[in-house]
């Protein structure tokens, strides 16, 4: 009978110090509040608990080896940002049937938050879709992954893009996205447009994201899709849209670039013209893409504004 105590007295203690351990690390995240990747340094600077009084990665690191799937799961609800990102990289990362990632996006961009990132020697401010976005993104790129050995990046590439065509949680990700009437961070579009086609019903809401928002991906990709409706979707664009847009938005200035580098490879004689019009009587470039345009466009084309 004593013995029988002991044990349950002995359970109980130890689950007892497993919860306050696990809420500790969930109390140490919350406060340092930075989704963070591993810094290289192979000795961290930790406390007797193990925990980091600056770099969330040890500390994530230390909660994701006593908690469930399940209460990974719980984690993704939790109103902290920080360790809302870290359960669902992790369940991501484990290709967990139960999160439901198309969703976890979608309900990302509604929310539009915002939280620190700490990538080698980078701290930076990113939105939580992109992060979640970007993860997915990155795990199905990585399914193409080549031999190590093999340098051709070229053919690299395809495999990549053909592996991203293929897989239709992207598409159906990508989709959605499609379909919202606003403007994402600029980086979104670029891959979304690595889809090569997309059905036929979803070509409003492209020509939409090019007259409304200046969208350079959409552009490029009516024009490879639709080269019949093309003329007269580059001629209302130009004379309707263009030539009203101020182009002061951060994304509008990666929009601007990303023309003026098309028109330049393709040679495109009436996009220049235009183009450089543009950036002669708009300073928002300026303020955020100088040096790009200076060194891509300006340096390389010979121009001079």
């Amino acid at each position: 009978m004593k013995t029988r105590l002991l044990t349950i007295l002995i359970v109980l203690i130890s689950n007892f110090s497993f919860t306050q351990t696990k809420e500790e690390i969930i109390a140490r995240i919350i406060k340092v509040n930075s989704l963070d990747g591993w810094d290289g340094v192979l000795n961290p600077d930790l406390d007797k608990n193990g925990l980091s009084d600056n770099n969330n990665y040890y500390n994530f690191e230390k909660l994701k080896k006593i908690v469930s799937t399940d209460e990974l799961l719980d984690l993704t609800k939790h109103k902290n940002q920080v360790l809302r990102l870290y359960a669902i990289d992790e369940l991501i990362s484990e290709n967990n049937k139960y999160i439901n990632i198309q969703k976890e996006i979608l309900d990302a961009i509604a929310n539009k938050k915002i939280v620190q990132t700490h990538s080698g020697c980078i701290i930076d401010k990113e939105l939580t879709y992109s992060i979640i976005y970007h993860k997915y993104w990155n795990l199905v790129r990585a399914r193409a992954s080549k031999n190590p050995n093999e340098s051709d990046k070229e053919e690299t590439e395809l495999i990549g893009r053909k592996t991203l065509n293929e897989d239709n949680l992207l598409r159906n990700i990508n989709s959605e996205i499609l379909k919202l009437d606003e403007d994402l961070f600029w980086l979104i579009y670029d891959r979304v447009f690595e889809i090569e086609k997309y059905d036929e019903t979803l070509k409003k809401n492209i020509i939409h994201l090019l007259f409304k928002y200046n969208n350079s991906y959409a552009f490029k990709y009516l024009k490879k899709n639709y080269p019949d409706d093309f003329n007269n979707i580059y001629t209302e664009y130009f004379t309707k849209h263009f030539s009203k847009a101020e182009f002061d938005k951060v994304n509008e200035t990666f929009y601007l670039f990303d023309l003026v580098q098309y028109a330049f490879e393709n040679n495109n004689d009436d996009m220049k013209t235009r183009i450089l019009q543009k950036l002669r009587t708009t300073k928002g470039w300026e303020k955020e893409l100088s040096g790009t345009f200076e060194h891509q466009i300006f340096n390389k084309y010979h121009i001079k504004l």
